[in-house]
């Protein structure tokens, strides 16, 4: 059962999706809450939650969760509002690195289903290659998709009856596409258009169980007609294009990088009226941004692990390849590699990868968790620097964490802010 701070939240969440307003009144929240049958509640314990969490109310506790407009106006917003927008904003077609979608959703994980609780919405990830689960692909708006669990029967259970109940509840639901190249395709908003269904598959051993299937169709809203974006598209093949080079290349010294800025611009059709955004596509840039950077982990990786095969250092080298294919947000480094103790044992070696296009003196970025896990393992901790990395000048600078922490100046550049 949800607290009574879940369920402000949920509601608040849902006035915004249903209103497309950017401030809701207290009222309305109080009727939003009302609809909900799993908790107790009355006007004042609601209040006292959205005061609680809002940082210019005197009874603040710290952990900001809504923005009040101005004090005794009654309107509050959420402060994921600007991230609803985004998502309400997308377009089908629209591609994410696996990072972006969970920093999109606020969500973490390895499920192919995935709740949202922040943003109250089930983030649904399918695959080109099918493998285990078997999903249909997305054929004339709909997919027969399956619910979560490698082995043995699948039970009505967590994510699997959140997805069963989501018509229900009004939970949005976002489809994703994952291809071979690791990039999140949208699909699009889905919903139940039948009752789900038990049949019979084998499981990651071959043994038969049995499994849920849900089907789903794509919401077309009336309000958005969506088309292909050809630009975006082109931005896509040219970053895919720079993946194969490095493929292709990676036993050479040389690794190429593509740079400069893009306006790709979305078009939708609104009230039957065309309207063309102002604003550069921040999903391209964000793309291209992100590329590079898995580039100059790539190339650090595919070294470090050439070494280790050369070492005939198998094992090892499995676990760099579980690591870099399968690691989380926020793991403080990037790279996962091994190097030889004193006694010839292997021992984990722990590499962040930075660049920069110009010297040595050029500050570098890097976030509290890199700096936090750097203090925690100072003696297999290494910072690998791309020197001039957009130039044929290219080099590779090695720190240790122990002369990083010495050595280098940590300058704090942005900070929280909060009323008193």
């Amino acid at each position: 059962m949800s607290t009574l701070r879940e369920v402000v939240q949920q509601s608040v969440i849902n006035l915004h999706r249903k209103t497309q307003e950017e401030w809701i009144h207290l009222k309305d929240i109080y009727e939003e809450v009302a609809k909900t049958k799993e908790v107790k509640n009355n006007g004042a314990s609601i209040r006292a939650i959205l005061e609680k969490h809002c940082s210019i109310s005197d009874a603040f506790s710290g952990t900001e969760e809504y923005i009040l407009k101005e004090k005794g106006t009654g309107l509050y917003k959420s402060i994921y509002y600007d991230q609803l927008q985004k998502i309400n904003h997308l377009n089908i077609g629209d591609v994410f690195t696996r990072d972006q979608l969970m920093g999109l959703f606020k969500i973490s994980g390895q499920s192919g289903i995935m709740k949202t609780n922040r943003l109250n919405s089930l983030v649904l990830i399918t695959s080109e290659s099918n493998g285990v689960y078997g999903d249909s692909l997305v054929t004339e708006g709909t997919i027969l998709y399956t619910g979560e669990g490698l082995e043995g029967d699948q039970e009505l259970t967590k994510n699997n009856s959140t997805l069963y109940h989501s018509k229900e509840n009004n939970l949005p639901i976002y489809l994703f596409t994952k291809n071979k190249n690791r990039q999140y395709i949208f699909e699009g908003e889905v919903e139940l258009y039948d009752k789900p269904f038990q049949v019979s598959e084998k499981d990651i051993h071959g043994i038969t169980r049995l499994v849920w299937k849900f089907p789903l169709q794509i919401i077309h809203k009336e309000n958005r007609e969506y088309e292909k974006d050809e630009e975006l598209d082109k931005v896509i093949d040219e970053v895919i294009e720079i993946e194969n080079r490095l493929e292709e290349n990676k036993n050479q010294q040389d690794f190429v990088f593509k740079d400069g800025p893009l306006n790709i611009r979305k078009y939708r059709k609104l009230n039957r009226h065309i309207q063309r955004s102002s604003k550069p596509d921040y999903i391209a840039e964000e793309i291209i941004k992100s590329k590079q950077g898995m580039i100059n982990e790539k190339y650090i990786y595919e070294k470090e692990k050439e070494r280790l095969k050369r070492e005939n250092a198998i094992e090892q080298v499995k676990r760099m390849e579980e690591f870099f294919d399968h690691k989380k947000e926020n793991e403080g480094f990037d790279v996962l590699s091994f190097e030889k103790d004193e006694c010839g044992n292997y021992i984990e070696k722990y590499i962040e990868v930075k660049s920069t296009k110009a010297g040595e003196s050029t500050p570098i970025d890097i976030t509290i968790d890199e700096i936090e896990f750097a203090k925690e393992h100072p003696e297999s901790y290494y910072l690998y620097r791309i020197i001039y990395s957009d130039s044929e000048r290219r080099y590779v600078k090695v720190v240790k964490g122990v002369d990083l922490l010495k050595d280098y100046q940590f300058v704090p550049v942005a900070f929280k802010i909060y009323s008193n």
